[in-house]
């Protein structure tokens, strides 16, 4: 696969393993959103400021985006009581995933949600500081894609988020990190995509040496994370006739992928395909039977041909 993803998604923004515990939530109310994510402050090589957002993980350890901390001279985290300078710690850049340390900073374990409840159709908030300015954006998370990356799969939601909130987090309603908020589509919609938290684990148990260094998989996507970037990218922009053509060739390389499969059924159903588009989202429930977004496709297709498609027979 060589397509090119042209989706223009970096925000300029700008552990031990023990830190990971799946802690319970000791928050409720609105209030205290403000103290899961914190807000970066980047100095740039060449003497620009930027603003970014970052996670505190547990202790000194906070997680953010390595192209957020791109040509970072010097990286400062906002507290109360003004600035602190912070260090770059561990890193995964094709992951695009960092660690930095705060000295002296002690923060509680971050409580995270629990193994394999990340799913389509769940409630989540973005929490980040687009512009530099707190916001906290409710929506819900609507595709898992495979990447080239062990750990878990990319998560794509309809909770926006902008410039400045790259290294943000997403939450469950109750407190759970989810996600690192990453980047989004530069041509809007429900195009907006965070890193699993699986993958700050598998950080936790790697070696420094070991981490890969480089661009991260959206700016150079390989065979897997190329199908759903390009994918997302032409939905996006309603290109429905290149969706279809990409989508028909994604579901022959991954026929198990449910993601292929509901980009077949959005691309038919955008070409006015209705019976083409049903078959694809009840594909998807067949390899994922708890897809919300497929059976909210279905929904909405029930309604316009007038006719039962969730139940058997309803092809």
């Amino acid at each position: 696969m060589t397509r090119k993803f042209h989706t223009a998604c970096a925000f300029a923004c700008l552990l031990t393993i023990a830190g990971l515990a799946w802690a319970e939530p000791v928050f409720a109310g609105q209030s205290d959103w403000r103290h899961k994510v914190m807000k970066l402050v980047i100095t740039r090589a060449n003497g620009t400021v930027e603003l970014g957002s970052a996670v505190p993980i547990a202790g000194e350890r906070m997680a953010t985006n390595c192209h957020v901390l791109r040509d970072a001279a010097r990286i400062e985290v906002e507290l109360e009581g003004g600035r602190r300078q912070a260090r770059a710690d561990l890193r995964d850049a094709y992951r695009d995933l960092c660690f930095i340390s705060v000295p002296g900073y002690h923060g509680a374990a971050m409580p995270m949600i629990d193994l394999g409840l990340t799913r389509v159709g769940l409630d989540v908030l973005a929490a980040g500081f687009p512009a530099g300015d707190f916001a906290v954006s409710p929506g819900k998370i609507i595709g898992l894609h495979t990447c080239e990356c062990d750990g878990g799969k990319v998560i794509q939601t309809s909770a926006p988020f902008d410039r400045g909130a790259s290294g943000g987090g997403l939450f469950t309603r109750d407190g759970r990190l989810v996600g690192i908020l990453t980047f989004k589509a530069k041509s809007g919609g429900n195009f907006h995509f965070a890193l699993p938290v699986g993958w700050l684990r598998h950080m936790a148990e790697m070696r420094l040496d070991t981490l890969a260094t480089g661009a991260t998989f959206w700016e150079a996507p390989g065979k897997e994370s190329g199908y759903f970037l390009a994918a997302c990218d032409l939905g996006a922009k309603q290109n429905w006739r290149s969706l279809a053509r990409l989508s028909n060739e994604w579901t022959e390389q991954e026929p198990n992928n449910p993601e292929a499969w509901m980009a077949l059924g959005r691309a038919h159903r955008g070409l006015g395909r209705s019976d083409a588009a049903v078959n694809a989202f009840q594909r998807v429930l067949m390899l994922d039977s708890t897809h919300a977004e497929a059976k909210w496709a279905l929904q909405q297709l029930e309604f316009e041909l007038g006719r039962s498609l969730l139940e058997p027979g309803g092809i």
